[in-house]
């Protein structure tokens, strides 16, 4: 018999007393894509900031 427990946000499954990370992971991935964008001055659509324009942030 296997003892685990089930993530009630993602349906990981668990080991007894593990924390899921679900939220953590969502949370880099956010940052990460706010790092990607910026909005435009004038016409405010949104583009890519490439990884070279990203090194001085």
């Amino acid at each position: 018999m296997a003892f685990y427990t089930v993530c009630q946000k993602c349906g990981a499954h668990l080991d007894p007393n593990e924390k899921c990370d679900c939220e953590d992971a969502a949370e880099k991935e956010k940052k990460a894509r706010e790092q990607m964008l910026v909005m435009e001055n004038g016409t405010n659509q949104l583009a890519f900031r490439w990884s070279s324009e990203r090194a001085g942030v």
